[in-house]
Formats: C-alpha cells, structure tokens, sequence
C-alpha cells in the first residue's frame, strides 16, 4: 500500500513534466517527438488514475475543481475582452513605434516624403519560390512598410513556378516587380534605395536613352545569338530605359539626346573622326561605357580609344589576363573571377562573376587633375598564379609559358576602372552640373547572351544606373552595423530565449513546488 502511495504520485508528477514537453514539441513543431511524449503522457495518465483512482474521480467533483473552472473561466473572459479592444485600438488608431538603435523597421525620411507624394497607383509583386528563406523574408517585411505608408502602394508575394501566368520567361526567382499601367521596373536587390528609387522611376516622365555604338563590329542589341546583347536589351527595357543603336555612317553626330553611350567591344578600329566626337561628348559631361577585347595582334586595333582614355587617366594594356587560382571552373584560366573594390556600384553586389577574355584596364599612377580615377575589380591572386600576358605566339596568339617578370602586368590585375571628372562648382545649369562618368571594361564577354546570368546583369545594371546618375535618384545611406552593440539574434538563439522564458523557467518553478509539497507531505520541513 506505501509503494501505492508514493507510486501514485510519481505517476501524476510525471504526467505533468510530459504536459510541459508536448508544449515543447508542439511549438517547434517536432511532431515525431510530439507523438511519442503523447504516447508516454496517455500512459502516465491512465497509470494515475488507476493508482490514485478516488483521488482522480473526486478531483472532478471536488470544490476545488468548481473553483478553479471559475478562475480560468474568468482569465479567459478578461483575456476575450482585452482581445477585443485590442482589434479595435489596431482598426482606430493604427500606431507603431520603431524602438530599435538602427530604426531596421521603419522607412527612411525621403522615403516617406516621395510616399506622401504618390499619387500613382503601383502594385508590386514579389516572387519567391521560398517565402521562408531569408532574402524573402527581408525583402516581404520591408515592402509591407511601403504598403502601410500609402494607400497607392499595393503589396502580393506569388510564386513563379505556380502563378505561371504572371511569370516573364526571362524573370528570375528572388525579382521584385514595381508595375504602374504604363510600365515597371525589376529588382532583384533588397535594399529601401533600390525599392523607392524603382518608384521614382516609374512616376518619372522621362525615360532615359542609352546609345549604343555600331558600325566597328562590336555587339549588337538586337543579335539574338550568344554573342549578342538581346538580354541586356531587354533587361534595359524592364528598368524603364531606352536602348538604341547608332552608327556615325547615318548620324554626323552623337544624338543629343544621348544619356549614355556604350561601345560594346569594337574589333574594327575608330576613325581619328570618330574617336574626336567621342571625345568632344565627354568634355560636356557625357557618360560613356566602354568595353575593350583582347587584341588578336601585337598591333593593338583599338588604339585610339586606347589613347582616348590616356586623357581620361586609364591605361589599357594589350594583354590577356590569366588566373590560374581565382577562376571559372568551366572556363579556365582566361576567365578570371575577382575581388570587387569598394565603390557606389559594388556596394550592393553579393555574387562573384567570371569576367572571361578580358585584357588589364588600369588607373594611372599619374592620375588626372580633376579628376577621380578608381579600379573596380582587381584579380586576388598573388604574382606568378595571376597576371596579364603580354608575350604572343607568331600566329599572334597569347603564349603560355608562365608569368614573365618585367614583361607581363603583375598582379593583383585590374580589370575594370570607373573615372569621374569633378563638378565645377561655378556651374550654373543642372546640365552643366552632372559630372563626366565614364566605366571601363577589360572585356565584353561577361554582358553577351551566353554569360547573362543574374551576377553579370546585377553589375551590369549597377553600372547603368551609376553612369545615368540614377543612384543619385534617392540617397539612403544603408545603416551602419558597426554603431550595433548588440548583434541580431540567430533562429537557434530566438528558440533557446523562448525555450528558456516560456517554459524553463515556469518548469524550474514547478517542481521546486513540487518538491516543498512532497516533502511537506512526507512530514520533513521545507
């Protein structure tokens, strides 16, 4: 009968610790684990009330029962009514207050400013194959900010491999689509710039043209083949700009409503009066892209745009730069990936890219007065595993004997370089204002067809918006993390602090209860 006694007990004790890890189990969803406590716990409970079965049965007659089905009765009634003014406090007076150092869930001043002022309607649809991955999860709560900041924003996460129907052949999973009547824009950043200033954009009357040069053999936007720029065309489109091409045997001129010129890898070289337009562009601030190839031959065919952008302090080599580290695995060591520099266009770039056939494009150590004169991208390996090669074959070709000292660029190698000329400040007129901008390129591969891939588009598009001034569009400083003193909490650190206040804790609680009662009941002395 003593074994009874105390047998009795531990069963419901035991019951009662299985009640607190179902809980447990049921809010990390551990559901294999849930099933089996369960299991455990009907079995506890049922060796209970057969050992302490009067007990059990006058428990649910006893006062004690009426009076606590009273209390919990109450608590569920004051918890129901505290609900409900809740709901009508949220539907009345809709307020947040954003608490946190970095304000991370509130929207920026010229961002609230551009809000008030849209008068627009812009539906915006993201699409994310996984909404529970972390750049959705980002990206879904800083567009609801949006949303609730203006009743013109309207806000809807579909999936592209089953809303098919919305779904552009060329859209990639992780796009955001900004959609007015008229037209849209893509991002595939997360970044409150790049959100509002895809809203600035749209509301905008002017889309802006960008030229590119024919007539010398360089890459055509309308070749549909690999080698072609077709998906840049079309990438172009989609962020509201407008790709052209011209060709100086039908215009005496650059057009005047020019916004940026690109010459995407000539193999032909420029007439001296070709090169002389190119020039008197960029001396009234135009923007100019320009994307080199290795020379098939000592005897450089670019040689005046060579020359042209010594002016501009960028030295051009005539070399093909190797890697025999830091490269494209399918691609070899002609195809180099390397490390971006620091720079308005880099600073939102995550994914590395191949840049393949590409020659050395270097500021120069003299530098330019007036002038700010940057690398882009610079290759990460040590001399002798990177390096440009300068020797050729007497077919013309590069040779492959190795890094030679005093005859090949050493590395790290350069391969791209963004020149800005500095705006008199006695200027008067806005046009006057903007600055030269020119980018440089070693290569032209990485943009064509065949190489288009999210990376090279995300750069590529970088540069675009640098060179058009359309970064300058909304300055949004992202937040400094280093001003953090706290680092942001882990899922596993979030689930062991409510593991821990939620139930841990409570239980520690209880069974020093449990303990004081069993001890009082066995006749010691708490």
């Amino acid at each position: 009968m003593a074994r009874k006694n105390i047998a009795g007990p531990l069963f419901g004790f035991l019951t009662l610790i299985l009640c607190f890890v179902l809980i447990i189990c049921f809010f990390l969803k551990a559901w294999i684990a849930f099933w089996i406590f369960f299991l455990l716990f009907i079995a506890a409970l049922a060796a209970f009330a057969v050992l302490r079965y009067k007990e059990f049965v006058d428990f649910f007659v006893s006062r004690q029962l009426r009076y606590g089905t009273n209390v919990i009765l109450s608590i569920l009634g004051v918890i129901g009514i505290a609900v409900f003014v809740n709901i009508i406090v949220a539907q009345r007076f809709d307020i947040r207050a954003d608490l946190t150092e970095l304000r991370d869930n509130s929207l920026s001043e010229p961002t609230l400013k551009i809000l008030k002022t849209l008068d627009k309607k812009v539906d915006v649809i993201a699409f994310f194959s996984d909404q529970t991955s972390q750049m959705a999860i980002r990206a879904i709560d800083r567009l609801k900010l949006y949303e609730r900041e203006s009743e013109f924003i309207s806000i809807s996460i579909k999936n592209p491999y089953i809303d098919t129907q919305l779904v552009d052949t060329k859209l990639i999973d992780g796009t955001i689509v900004f959609k007015t009547k008229e037209k849209e824009e893509r991002v595939t950043i997360v970044s409150e710039q790049k959100f509002t200033s895809a809203i600035l954009k749209l509301i905008q009357n002017r889309t802006k043209n960008v030229y590119f040069l024919e007539g010398h053999g360089e890459r055509e936007i309308r070749d549909l083949n690999n080698a072609g720029l077709s998906k840049l065309k079309t990438e172009l489109e989609h962020q509201n700009y407008a790709p052209k091409s011209f060709s100086f045997l039908t215009e005496q001129d650059i057009p005047h409503d020019c916004d940026l010129l690109i010459l995407a890898g000539p193999t032909n070289p420029l007439p001296s009066k070709e090169i002389g337009l190119v020039d008197k562009y960029l001396s009234k601030n135009g923007k100019l892209m320009l994307l080199f190839n290795p020379s098939t031959d000592a005897e450089d065919v670019n040689e005046g745009l060579v020359q042209l952008m010594k002016k501009w302090g960028v030295s051009v080599g005539n070399d093909l730069v190797l890697d025999m580290v830091g490269r494209d695995a399918n691609l070899g060591p002609s195809a180099p990936v390397p490390n971006f520099e620091l720079h308005e266009i880099t600073r939102e770039l995550r994914n590395p890219l191949a840049f393949p056939n590409t020659r050395s494009v270097t500021p120069m150590e003299d530098g330019k007065a007036g002038l700010s004169i940057k690398s882009l991208a610079k290759t990460v390996n040590r001399t002798g595993v990177s390096w440009g090669e300068v020797g050729r074959e007497t077919d013309g070709k590069f040779s492959s004997n190795g890094y030679t000292v005093d005859v090949d660029t050493p590395a790290p190698v350069s391969l791209a370089v963004v020149v800005e000329r500095e705006i008199d400040a006695n200027t008067e007129t806005e046009t006057e204002g903007s600055p030269t901008r020119i980018v440089v390129f070693g290569g032209s591969q990485f943009a064509m067809n065949f190489f288009f891939r999210a990376a090279n588009r995300d750069l590529f598009l970088a540069v675009v918006n640098w060179l058009t001034l359309d970064e300058d569009l909304i300055a949004i400083a992202p937040p400094d993390r280093r001003k953090q003193i706290l680092r942001r909490m882990t899922v596993q650190d979030a689930q062991l602090v409510q593991i821990t206040s939620i139930f841990l804790i409570p239980l520690i609680v209880f069974i020093a209860g449990m303990v004081v009662w069993w001890r009082r009941r066995a006749g010691g002395t708490p």
